[in-house]
């Protein structure tokens, strides 16, 4: 049987954010929460490798990401896709520019069903593929009304403010901290780290009322955000709940710190399925907390594949997995 694969550049040019955006709201519009499991992590001599699983009960696919990274940062990452019914493996899929646009449809999706349908101003910490991909999406979903971005090189920051003020026609501003990029912004969104760990955002920066993305704390020894932009919000919606809780470094601080996370948090999937509609009334502070699901992974890549076999950018490849009976 063959096998498509779908590069890097074709999910970059096939997937546009509307249907991708919409793909990821279907996905999380029906309870899946027993269909994604845990994410796997192997490290080793400075190296390490994950792996993420879903069967998605509302798709075609099931499928698994894997992703390495080297001692010297590098990495690469592949979606597999397999047929529910058949078990035959489908498809292989270049994640490179899929993981940042899955992460970033998904927050899209977050954003549109937590703040109202009005222009938001916009605080944006980072200027790397996650960051400039979430302004891409959210702004697909709301309106900007400025943006302002900062990251510590001048010269990162101020080539995507020139990048997002054209693509986006909106005034953007490369700034000098962290804290006037985000002072009364309406939106906040982080995704980015500090290479020692230290948090880049700090809560008191926040103004009353201000949603927060916070997308760069995924495992342990990562930090982003300070313990009181968690102790600020009094609803947190998460993709993966348990993941973010007590594999994120972030939460593992505010616990540490004695602050009680579990009353706070919610999933997206009860979030767009409407079960949240008297907490959010209620709430002052919203956060949108990510680590990533392979739900997102394996929507995003079956995405990819029709748009690629459409288009005839799927390209063939040999392979005959032997399937037997257990």
């Amino acid at each position: 049987m063959a096998v498509y694969f779908v590069c890097a550049r074709a999910t970059a040019t096939l997937l546009e954010w509307p249907v991708l955006i919409s793909a990821m709201r279907e996905a999380y519009s029906v309870p899946h929460q027993s269909h994604t499991s845990f994410r796997a992590v192997a490290r080793g001599e400075g190296v390490w490798l994950r792996s993420l699983v879903s069967v998605p009960p509302s798709a075609g696919y099931m499928g698994v990401k894997s992703f390495g990274r080297t001692a010297d940062r590098k990495v690469s990452y592949l979606v597999s896709l397999f047929c529910k019914t058949s078990s035959e493996l489908v498809a292989l899929v270049d994640g490179k520019h899929l993981t940042s646009m899955r992460t970033a449809a998904t927050s899209a999706v977050a954003v549109d069903a937590i703040l109202p349908q009005t222009p938001v101003s916009v605080g944006l910490l980072g200027s790397g593929n996650e960051a400039k991909a979430h302004a891409q999406a959210i702004a697909a979903v709301r309106p900007f009304t400025n943006l302002d971005v900062f990251s510590p090189t001048p010269a990162k920051r101020e080539k995507l403010a020139v990048e997002l003020a054209v693509e986006l026609n909106i005034p953007v501003r490369a700034v000098d901290s962290a804290e006037l990029a985000v002072r009364n912004k309406s939106l906040v969104i982080a995704a980015a780290r500090s290479y020692d760990e230290k948090p880049i955002l700090l809560g008191g920066w926040l103004k009353q009322g201000a949603m927060l993305v916070s997308i760069g704390s995924t495992i342990p020894e990562q930090r982003e955000i300070d313990i009181v932009s968690i102790e600020r919000s009094d609803l947190i919606v998460c993709d993966m709940v348990d993941e973010v809780l007590d594999q994120t470094g972030d939460f593992l601080a505010a616990r540490a710190a004695g602050i009680e996370c579990k009353a706070r948090v919610a999933t997206l999937n009860a979030l767009v399925m409407g079960e949240l509609s008297g907490r959010l009334k209620s709430a002052k502070n919203v956060m949108y907390k990510s680590v990533g699901a392979a739900v997102q992974d394996v929507t995003a890549a079956a995405l990819a594949l029709k748009l690629a076999q459409q288009s005839g950018q799927a390209i063939t490849i040999a392979a005959d997995l032997e399937i037997q009976n257990v």
